[in-house]
């Protein structure tokens, strides 16, 4: 009886201290692996979506990888300070968070190519213009929300209480503090930049593919976290309000206006006319020395096209923000006053082209933030070769039609503003040119520039057969053409440096040749009253002088580059060269305070300068027509020829049951299309869809479902 007793004493406390483990156990797996495993699972979600597998990220970025690790560590047991079943259900409630926000960037990346950041709205504001709805698995949802409620129940009710360890428990919260504030501030190091975090610029999935999911989110958080100019406030903002009112300008024949931002356009000339053998570029050089004319101070070099037209459109500046950043990706998040605006006051349809992908730098949600009517993107229009079919860029002479064709279908005035791709790096080498001269540039050199400017060639063809066709019209017209940067090629110092050209050696370090490679020349033509006169400035005036030249009200900011301009301050100096190009003015300031207000500040002007904040067109609609309809089908021997309106040249004709039909494009006029389609491959009484899909397999357009059958 003794033994069993005794054997009963220690069954129990063996038991005891069995259970006493399972706290411990529990603590940690939510101090290391709940924190390890969200982590796993967020970025395995995300990379779904993503062509760099969660393994090779995290062997090929071991150190980016570590630093995501120690991010959600210090972020889960920053709660440890709280009493232990509290840690655990907010570790849970965090981990879910965590989780649906990985889901949230999966299905943005999907919609638009890039991931969330800061300042987005919620998901569903990004999904205006498009057709296709986001499907929730509702049952499963439903199903984890059981199982987070169960889990938390089981912690409250299972875990026993026990004595915690709070000298423990203040030194990990205050350790996971320390942490977060050294990868937020960068102080007194920066543990980001030790692991070679990326801005990558262009676009921003690539950032969260080698970056992680959580990694780049903060690091963009941080650069979004812009400090106020000095004097911002209220009242501040009400001065520059009543300070910088718009004139009024008069003009009865108001024209057409167009923005042509060309890429990567400048004068080849500019790499040594000695070597050419001919003007590769006498359409623009004729238009350049007749209009208003100068150097435009690109902010960009290479790349970074979206704050060129930034610029241009909002007369706002690149260099009231941090380097490397794009105003389109990070900061357009609301409406933000901009040309368009203006013009659409005054009754013009604005609208904004771009034949290469509409979701490229979030173009899609942006353009209607800066109040144009409609976006005509590359899938939308009637390319000699579909986006993505192994072609190259679209040519500049769709551009062209579309402008004209956009002209004459709209029965008001036009402000448009489009963004050329033909002349888009990557530049092979070309053996041969008419236009460059053997001998006088090395070999390599020459072939490059061989094919830059052939490129450049074939964009002065078609500007000059734009402005033909805007003579023919008899309409007033303003052109405002400029390119967006200088080219970049493989080897930038075969181009630019001593070895090639000798145009700008020393971009990054040597002032003058950062100005030589972002010095690009720009024209305003004025179909009625065109004079030849000189200005140089920044692209932030195209906005303001456009306006005025075009009879058009303008609002505060364009007030503000006029009053520049009256001063003869119309370059805004670069940050990096403040001092070379003798710093802010006054006005400049001003702008500043303008623009640090409206991007991240706490937006007074809203309230304080009326009718500067325009509202977004609730009918803003994606491509060249708003209606986009099957119209009727003719029997024609075994097909059927169908009309279409409004359906552009690469749509797909799809079943009612998701299948793909096969089509063939015919031909296409104001807007009414032909297709042809098999008879055998149409069924009777089946219901059909033309339907416009981006490179992501999104639907951008489509029409009310139809029946194909001969009249």
């Amino acid at each position: 009886m003794l033994e069993l007793n005794q054997k009963k004493v220690e069954h129990n406390s063996y038991k005891r201290k069995t259970i006493s483990w399972i706290p411990k156990l529990l603590t940690l797996f939510f101090v290391f692996g709940l924190p390890f495993i969200t982590l796993i699972a967020s970025e395995l979600i995300v990379r779904e979506s993503l062509s760099l597998p969660f393994s090779d990220w995290a062997s090929g970025f071991t150190k980016r990888f570590m630093l995501n690790v120690i991010l959600l560590l210090a972020l889960f047991n920053l709660f440890y300070i709280l009493p232990r079943k509290i840690y655990m259900c907010t570790s849970i409630l965090l981990s879910g968070i965590l989780l649906v926000f990985a889901i949230a960037n999966k299905l943005k990346i999907e919609l638009r190519n890039s991931p969330i950041t800061i300042g987005d709205f919620a998901l569903l504001n990004e999904l205006r213009g498009l057709n296709q709805p986001i499907e929730l698995n509702i049952p499963f949802i439903i199903l984890v929300s059981v199982i987070m409620v169960a889990i938390i129940v089981s912690i409250f009710f299972l875990i026993p209480n026990r004595k915690e360890n709070w000298i423990m428990k203040a030194a990990l919260s205050l350790a996971s503090l320390g942490c977060l504030f050294v990868i937020w501030t960068d102080f007194p190091f920066s543990p980001m930049a030790k692991v070679q975090f990326q801005n990558t610029w262009w676009q921003q999935e690539v950032g969260t593919m080698r970056n992680g999911l959580f990694g780049h989110f903060t690091y963009l958080a941080k650069q979004t976290n812009i400090a106020p100019p000095k004097f911002y406030s209220n009242k501040k903002i009400q001065e520059l309000g009543k300070t910088y009112t718009p004139a009024s300008p008069e003009n009865e024949d108001k024209p057409n206006v167009i923005f042509l931002m060309s890429e990567a356009f400048t004068d080849p000339f500019i790499f040594g006319e000695h070597h050419f053998t001919e003007d590769p570029v006498p359409n623009f050089r004729r238009l350049f020395n007749e209009s208003l004319h100068g150097f435009m101070y690109s902010p960009e070099f290479g790349g970074g096209t979206a704050n060129v037209e930034f610029e241009a459109l909002t007369g706002l500046s690149r260099q009231f923000i941090p380097e490397g950043n794009v105003a389109y990706q990070l900061y357009i998040k609301a409406p933000v006053p901009s040309v368009a605006y203006a013009f659409r006051e005054e009754g013009y349809n604005t609208a904004a082209v771009h034949p290469y992908f509409g979701w490229y730098y979030q173009r899609q949600s942006v353009y209607r933030l800066l109040g144009f009517n409609q976006f005509i993107s590359g899938e939308l229009m009637d390319l000699d070769h579909e986006l993505g079919s192994g072609w190259g860029f679209p040519k500049d002479k769709n551009l062209t039609d579309t402008i004209l064709s956009q002209l004459e279908h709209t029965p008001q005035r036009d402000f448009i503003h489009a963004v050329s791709v033909e002349a888009h790096h990557p530049y092979k080498p070309r053996e041969d040119s008419r236009f460059l001269k053997k001998g006088t540039l090395p070999d390599e050199t020459r072939q490059l520039l061989n094919t830059y400017t052939e490129y450049m060639h074939s964009v002065d063809i078609e500007l000059g057969r734009l402005v033909d066709g805007l003579k023919e019209k008899n309409e007033p017209a303003l052109l405002v053409f400029f390119g967006d940067h200088f080219p970049t090629f493989y080897s930038n110092d075969l181009v630019y440096g001593h070895k090639g050209t000798g145009l700008a050696p020393d971009i990054q370090n040597k002032y003058d040749d950062f100005l030589s490679s972002h010095k690009l020349p720009y024209f305003i033509w004025n179909s009625y009253d065109n004079k030849s006169l000189t200005l140089d400035l920044s692209p932030n005036q195209f906005s303001a002088i456009s306006l005025e030249m075009a009879g058009i009200k303008g609002n505060a900011i364009t007030a503000i580059l006029d009053r520049m301009r009256e001063k003869n301050e119309t370059i805004i100096p670069y940050n990096k060269y403040q001092k070379e190009m003798g710093g802010l003015s006054p006005e400049m300031h001003d702008l500043q305070l303008l623009q640090y207000d409206m991007l991240h500040g706490k937006k007074y002007a809203k309230e304080a300068i009326p009718n500067l904040m325009g509202a977004p067109d609730e009918e803003y609609f994606l491509g060249q027509f708003k209606e986009m309809s099957f119209e009727r089908s003719n029997s024609a021997g075994n097909k059927y020829e169908m009309i279409a309106k409004g359906v552009p040249k690469y749509s797909k004709l799809v079943s009612n049951n998701k299948k793909e039909i096969h089509i063939e494009w015919k031909s296409s006029n104001e807007g009414i299309a032909t297709f042809i389609v098999d008879k055998d491959a149409i069924e009777k009484d089946e219901s059909y869809f033309f339907v416009v899909y981006d490179s992501l397999g999104n639907i951008l357009r489509q029409t009310r479902p139809f029946i194909i059958a001969s009249n």
